[in-house]
C-alpha cells in the first residue's frame, strides 16, 4: 500500500514538473533578432506604445524592433544586449502567466465594452490575453489616456465601469439600447455635450444620438454612435468622464423612454462654436438653448 502511495506521490510530482516546464516554454522564452510570434507582437505593443518603436506590429524580431529593445533597455538601466530575457520582459511589464488563465470580473465587463464599442473581437471570458490587451491599448490611446495595457482607474472610468457595475452582470444588446449601461453611456454623453443647456435641451442631445442607432447612416448602438470618430466634441475633450449630474440621468431616462424634443432630428451643434463648414448646409428646424438642430 505504501509503495503504490509512493508512486502516486512521485507521478504527481512529474507532472508538476512537466507542466511548469511546458508554461516555461510556452510563456518564458528568450526573445531575440529572427524571433517570430505573438509574444514579439507584444513586445513590439508595449515599444510602440512608448515612443521606442515605430514599425510594424508583425510578430517578427527584425532590425527595428532589436534597436527599439536596445534604446529602451539603455534607458532603463539593463544590459543593452537586444534580446528580451526575464528583466527586459519584467521591466516591459509582460507577464504572460500572470494572465494565462486567471478569470477577472472586471476584465469580463471590459471585454464586454470594448466588444460593444468594436475595439475588441475575441472571447468575452474575463481572461486578460493578448486580444484584450490590444484592445486596452487601442481604446486607451483613442481616449487619450495613459496607453499601458493596464485597467488602471482612468481607463475603468473612460470604460464606465464602476463599482456598482462591477456587481451586475453587464449585458450588451443588438442595437445598444438597454436600461442599465447603455443608460449611463447615454447620461455621459448627455452631461459632457449639454450639461448648463435647459432640461428639455439635455432630452434633445439625447434623443440625437438615438436617432442615430436607429438610423441606417450611423453605427446601430449607442455606444459606437458615441464613439464614431469626430462626432462629438466632449469625447474629444474628454468632457464626457466628468462627473455626471443628476438630471443628466434623468433626460437620459426621459430620451430612452421615448421623449424626443427635436422631431426625429439627427445632428445639432452650437452655432457660435461650432467650425465645421458642412454643418452649415443642413437644414435647421429648431433651436433649445446655444444648440441648434436639424433632420438633414
Amino acid at each position: 500500500m505504501k509503495k503504490e502511495y509512493m508512486t502516486i506521490i512521485s507521478m504527481i510530482l512529474i507532472f508538476m514538473l512537466v507542466a511548469v516546464f511546458y508554461i516555461d516554454i510556452c510563456y518564458a522564452r528568450t526573445l531575440y533578432w529572427g524571433t517570430r510570434g505573438e509574444d514579439v507582437k507584444e513586445v513590439q505593443e508595449k515599444l510602440r506604445s512608448w515612443g521606442y518603436y515605430k514599425g510594424a506590429v508583425d510578430g517578427i524580431y527584425k532590425t527595428q524592433t532589436y534597436e527599439a529593445v536596445k534604446l529602451f533597455q539603455r534607458k532603463n538601466g539593463l544590459r543593452v544586449d537586444g534580446v528580451v530575457g526575464g528583466e527586459t520582459k519584467k521591466a516591459l511589464g509582460i507577464s504572460s502567466r500572470k494572465v494565462a488563465s486567471k478569470y477577472n470580473k472586471t476584465v469580463e465587463i471590459a471585454q464586454r465594452k470594448l466588444k460593444q464599442w468594436g475595439y475588441y473581437n475575441g472571447s468575452v471570458d474575463g481572461i486578460y490575453g493578448r486580444n484584450t490587451y490590444s484592445a486596452v491599448i487601442k481604446f486607451q490611446r483613442r481616449n487619450g489616456l495613459k496607453v499601458d495595457g493596464y485597467i488602471g482607474p482612468e481607463t475603468e472610468k473612460a470604460l464606465g465601469i464602476t463599482g456598482k457595475t462591477k456587481a451586475q452582470n453587464y449585458t450588451a444588446t443588438s442595437k445598444g439600447v438597454s436600461k442599465t449601461d447603455d443608460l449611463t453611456l447615454l447620461a455621459m454623453a448627455i452631461n459632457g455635450e449639454a450639461r448648463g443647456e435647459p432640461y428639455v435641451g439635455q432630452v434633445a442631445v439625447g434623443s440625437v444620438i438615438l436617432n442615430r442607432v436607429k438610423n441606417p447612416s450611423f453605427p446601430n448602438s449607442i455606444a459606437g454612435v458615441i464613439y464614431q470618430p469626430l462626432a462629438f466634441e466632449a469625447v474629444s475633450n474628454g468632457q464626457i468622464y466628468e462627473p455626471i449630474e443628476s438630471n443628466s440621468y434623468k433626460a437620459a431616462r426621459d430620451a430612452m423612454n421615448g421623449w424626443d424634443p427635436t422631431g426625429g432630428a439627427l445632428y445639432y451643434w452650437n452655432p457660435v462654436k461650432s467650425t465645421s463648414t458642412w454643418i452649415w448646409r443642413l437644414n435647421p428646424t429648431l433651436r433649445i438653448g446655444r444648440h441648434v438642430f436639424a433632420k438633414r
